[in-house]
């Protein structure tokens, strides 16, 4: 009998922009350093919180103004991709730290993946991808900006990584509902579209799990802590792993407050490009 890897798992909570980005830095460095094992957490935002990819500039991604009136943090991510609003009632986050080498081939996935999407993302997307059958959602792969997962054509997840000393970590999220008119008050419209038709797109391209009728589902009658069950459940599936209930020791929740406080919260991060 072939014996489980042991992974670490976070237990689901909810912290303001710049813990929750700390708390995934603090974390990556500690499984670098082999002072954590490889590990999954899903969290939640409040306030809703913006954030940017490493090299986005702020201003051209954020309405400063409308975020600030609606009490939204903005937080500048260490990870890749675009800008993204995560709604407090609307998205589950997860994030996955692992080592490279721990990261199992994909076998016999219902799903043809992209071959310009890296093995790495899919395994992944798989683990999400199988959480959410089990839920009654249907799932098909695609490439909107960044790999995604949908749902009759429409994306209820976007994804980013970063890669430190052969080190993963990759985050993202799994939407719960979508209200395009609120995203597009505090995300900036590309140059050239206006609010009006990127409210539109949003509605014909992004969808929550909770508001596609069309899964024939009872997914509104699970809770988010069931929902996130299942989710990890894939993970377990997928990766061919058991998880290890293990919450933020004194020490991690206290360098995690430090580097938001130095870090993400300070204006030197956040203005790094404007």
């Amino acid at each position: 009998m072939i014996e489980m890897k042991k992974w670490r798992y976070i237990p689901f909570e909810t912290n303001n922009g710049p813990k929750n980005m700390a708390i995934d830095e603090m974390l990556l460095e500690r499984v670098i350093k082999g002072e954590s094992p490889n590990l999954l957490r899903f969290y939640k935002w409040n306030p809703s919180t913006a954030t940017i990819g490493l090299h986005q500039s702020l201003n051209a991604e954020i309405n400063l103004n409308s975020a600030k009136q609606n009490n939204v943090d903005i937080v500048r991510r260490i990870t890749g991709g675009g800008a993204v609003l995560h709604d407090s009632t609307g998205e589950i986050t997860y994030s996955v730290i692992c080592k490279l080498k721990d990261i199992p081939e994909l076998k016999n996935s219902p799903r043809e993946y992209d071959s310009s999407i890296p093995l790495r993302y899919q395994v992944i997307l798989e683990s999400l991808a199988s959480g959410l059958e089990e839920m009654g959602v249907s799932i098909d792969v695609g490439k909107i900006h960044c790999p995604a997962l949908l749902t009759q054509g429409k994306k209820i997840s976007g994804n980013a990584q970063t890669i430190r000393n052969g080190t993963l970590l990759q985050h993202g999220t799994i939407l719960l509902s979508v209200e395009p008119e609120f995203m597009y008050q505090i995300l900036k419209a590309p140059v050239g579209v206006t609010y009006t038709k990127m409210v539109q797109s949003v509605r014909s391209k992004v969808i929550g799990i909770c508001q596609n009728n069309e899964n024939n589902t009872d997914i509104n009658n699970l809770s988010e802590r069931e929902i996130v069950d299942k989710l990890k459940a894939g993970f377990q599936h997928i990766f061919g792993i058991e998880f290890q209930t293990e919450p933020l020791t004194k020490k991690e929740n206290l360098e995690a407050e430090n580097l938001a406080k130095n870090k993400y919260a300070s204006k030197k991060w956040l203005e790094k490009y404007l």
